[in-house]
């Protein structure tokens, strides 16, 4: 990984609708090249979507919610099954499995607390396997940065 592709990353975490000419432009380097370097990197699975992200309260979901859950028994199966009711759930933003006293950590966005305990009854009400779900409502953000920071790349040059 080369300082170009480096910047080429770090450009397009900020700014996914560069142009290619743009984007020629904040790495200093010409279209042709950052053409076939963002190609690369997509092709390497190192970028992998181009989205824009929004505000959620200005498309009515303002609520936002981290719940995490904690199981009996979480084994293969039953997080796979918990897996595919999570992703039918649009209000959830991101899902995850985790290491530690939690077993899983969702993130959504909700429209008010009605949406919210109608998903919370469709992913736990008579899931045996969930022992107790916890939800910390979000009322202040701090950071929302998704961007990666390129600095390991820049340390293994």
């Amino acid at each position: 990984m080369d300082t170009l592709n480096i910047r080429i990353i770090e450009a397009l975490q900020r700014r996914g609708d560069l142009t290619n000419a743009e984007l020629a432009e904040v790495v200093n380097s010409s279209p042709s090249t950052c053409l076939r370097r963002v190609r690369d990197l997509q092709n390497a699975g190192i970028l992998t979507k181009k989205i824009y992200l929004v505000d959620s309260a200005k498309l009515g979901r303002g609520l936002r919610a981290i719940i995490t859950t904690t199981t009996k028994d979480y084994n293969l199966a039953k997080r796979a099954a918990f897996s595919q009711r999570v992703e039918a759930e649009p209000s959830i933003a991101y899902a995850y499995g985790v290491t530690g006293e939690l077993d899983a950590i969702l993130i959504g966005n909700f429209q008010n607390m009605v949406e919210y305990q109608e998903v919370c009854d469709r992913l736990f009400d008579g899931d045996e396997d969930i022992v107790r779900y916890t939800t910390h409502f979000i009322s202040e953000t701090y950071k929302d940065d998704p961007a990666i920071p390129c600095d390991v790349l820049r340390q293994q040059r």
